[in-house]
C-alpha cells in the first residue's frame, strides 16, 4: 500500500509540475499581448470606403467538395449576393464519383458562368483536401490560357463558409504587402444548450483576436485556417517549385497549416488581418469569416482529431523542429494537445486515487498548495481572457457559458486525441495515409435560398 502511494504521490506532484508549464505557458502570451499592446486593428467606416476604391485584383476562389450536394448551393448564391467586390470567379472542385454535387456545382456554373467554374478531380474521392485543391490550382492555370485571364491573389474557402462582404476588399488592400494573409474566422451564434458547438466559439475567439497576433508579432509563423486564407500568385507558384508542382502537400490531414509552416520557411511575407470596424449605427464587426462548427460531441472529436493528427502527430514527422527558436517554441505551442489531454486524465485518475487512499496528508502540504493555487490562479486568467474575447466576437450571453464550456473542451479534446492516435499508429501499420475526415455542415438559414438557380436536366 505504500508503494502504491508513493506511486500517487510522484503522478501528482508531475501533474501539477505539467500543468503549471502548460498555464505560464499560457500567461506568456497573455503578457505579451499586454506588453505590445496587441489587439484587433479597429479602423473607421471610411476605412472601409478607401480599400474598397483600390484597383482590384483578379481572385481565384478554391472551394474543395466531397459530398456536399446540399450545402454549395445556398453557400455560392449567398456569398455571390453578399460580396462587394467584382473580380473574383468561384472554382468549385469536385470529385467524378460525387454525381449529386457534380450537378449542383454545374448547375451554379449554368446560372453564373462568370463567377462559377466547375473542376472535375482527375482522381475518384474522396483522396485529401490538399490533392484536391492542388488540382483545383492546376486547373485555374488551364482556364487562365483558355480566356487570357490571369488570377493575381488565390483565395482558400470552405464550402460552408459565409464570407464578409468587406473580405475581398480587404484582402485586395492587404496583399499589397504580403504574399500570404489569413483573416479571422470565427463561429456563428449558437442556442445556449449547444456547449459543444460552443466550444468553437470560445476558442477561436481567443486565437483570432490574440494569439495569432502574438505569434505574427514575435516573428513565428503565421499558420493557415485553411479558409480566409489569401495567396499570392508568386506563393503558388513557389510553393509549386518546392513541393513538385503541388501549392499543398497531399499527405497530411492539415495541409493549410503545413502551408502556414512552408511559406514562412520559404520567406514568403505573412499577414494576419484582424479587422473590426464600426459601422454607420456604431455596431462594431469583425471583417472575418463565419461558419457554424460541429455541435454533437461525436461529430466534433472527429473533426478535432483531424487536427490532432495532422499538426501534432503528422506535423512533427514532416515538419520536425525547423527554424528559429521563436518558431520551435510556437511548434511546441500547437503539438501540446496530447500531452495536455494526457494530464487531463491523470488528474482524474489521481483525484479518485487520493479519494481512495485518504492522503488527506499530502494535500495539505505547502508546496503541494502552492502548486495548486498557482495552478487556479492561472486557470482563472486563462478563463478571464477567454470571456474578454468571447465579448469580442459573439453575443454576450456566451460569455458566461465560457467557463461550462471550458470542461466541455477537455472532454472534446482528450477523445479526439485518443482518435488521433490510433489513427496515426493504423497509418504506420498499414503505410496508407489517412483520408479526408469530413464532417457535416450546415448554413445560416434562408442564406442564398431565396435565390433561383437554372437547373440541369
Amino acid at each position: 500500500m505504500a508503494m502504491l502511494e508513493m506511486i500517487f504521490i510522484a503522478l501528482a506532484i508531475v501533474t501539477v509540475l505539467g500543468a503549471l508549464v502548460f498555464t505560464l505557458d499560457d500567461l506568456f502570451i497573455d503578457v505579451q499581448a499586454f506588453v505590445r499592446g496587441l489587439k484587433p486593428q479597429r479602423v473607421a467606416v471610411d476605412y472601409i470606403a478607401k480599400i474598397k476604391r483600390n484597383p482590384q485584383k483578379q481572385i481565384a476562389i478554391l472551394i474543395a467538395n466531397w459530398k456536399e450536394a446540399e450545402i454549395i448551393t445556398p453557400m455560392i448564391r449567398g456569398n455571390l449576393r453578399g460580396l462587394e467586390y467584382n473580380n473574383y470567379v468561384f472554382f468549385l472542385g469536385v470529385y467524378p464519383n460525387d454525381n449529386a454535387t457534380v450537378v449542383a456545382a454545374q448547375n451554379l456554373q449554368a446560372a453564373y458562368p462568370n463567377k462559377i467554374q466547375v473542376v472535375i478531380n482527375s482522381h475518384e474521392g474522396p483522396t485529401s483536401k490538399g490533392q484536391m485543391l492542388n488540382e483545383v490550382a492546376r486547373q485555374i492555370f488551364s482556364f487562365e490560357k483558355k480566356l487570357g485571364k490571369t488570377f493575381d491573389l488565390f483565395l482558400m474557402q470552405d464550402s460552408e463558409d459565409v464570407l464578409h462582404p468587406h473580405s475581398l476588399s480587404l484582402l485586395n488592400e492587404v496583399s499589397r504587402d504580403a504574399d500570404f494573409v489569413q483573416i479571422p474566422v470565427f463561429s456563428f451564434d449558437v442556442p445556449r444548450s449547444s456547449l459543444v458547438g460552443g466550444v468553437y466559439i470560445d476558442e477561436f475567439a481567443e486565437s483570432h483576436t490574440k494569439d495569432l497576433l502574438v505569434r505574427e508579432a514575435m516573428g513565428a509563423a503565421v499558420p493557415s485556417a485553411g479558409v480566409g486564407t489569401l495567396l499570392s500568385r508568386h506563393l503558388i507558384l513557389g510553393m509549386m517549385q518546392a513541393q513538385d508542382g503541388c501549392f499543398l502537400k497531399e499527405d497530411t490531414l492539415t495541409e493549410d497549416y503545413h502551408l502556414g509552416m512552408m511559406a514562412k520557411k520559404l520567406g514568403f511575407k505573412s499577414k494576419f488581418a484582424c479587422v473590426q470596424y464600426e459601422k454607420e449605427d456604431g455596431k462594431k464587426e469583425f471583417i472575418a469569416t463565419r461558419e457554424y462548427f460541429p455541435d454533437v460531441m461525436s461529430a466534433s472529436m472527429r473533426q478535432k482529431s483531424r487536427w490532432t493528427l495532422g499538426i501534432a502527430f503528422q506535423g512533427t514527422e514532416n515538419l520536425q523542429w525547423q527554424g528559429r527558436l521563436v518558431d520551435k517554441y510556437f511548434m511546441w505551442r500547437d503539438r501540446r494537445s496530447p500531452f495536455n489531454s494526457i494530464l487531463i486524465l491523470l488528474s482524474v485518475i489521481l483525484l479518485i486515487g487520493f479519494v481512495i487512499l485518504d492522503q488527506e496528508n499530502f494535500l495539505q502540504g505547502k508546496l503541494f498548495q502552492a502548486l495548486l493555487g498557482l495552478n487556479l490562479f492561472n486557470m482563472v486568467v486563462r478563463l478571464a481572457q477567454r470571456m474578454r474575447a468571447v465579448a469580442l466576437t459573439n453575443a454576450k450571453h456566451h460569455v458566461v457559458l465560457v467557463p461550462v464550456r471550458w470542461f466541455v473542451a477537455n472532454i472534446v479534446n482528450v477523445g479526439a486525441t485518443w482518435k488521433a492516435y490510433r489513427q496515426f499508429s493504423e497509418s504506420k501499420k498499414t503505410g496508407k495515409r489517412p483520408v479526408w475526415i469530413k464532417t457535416e455542415h450546415r448554413m445560416p438559414e434562408h442564406f442564398g435560398h431565396d435565390i433561383k438557380v437554372q437547373v440541369i436536366q
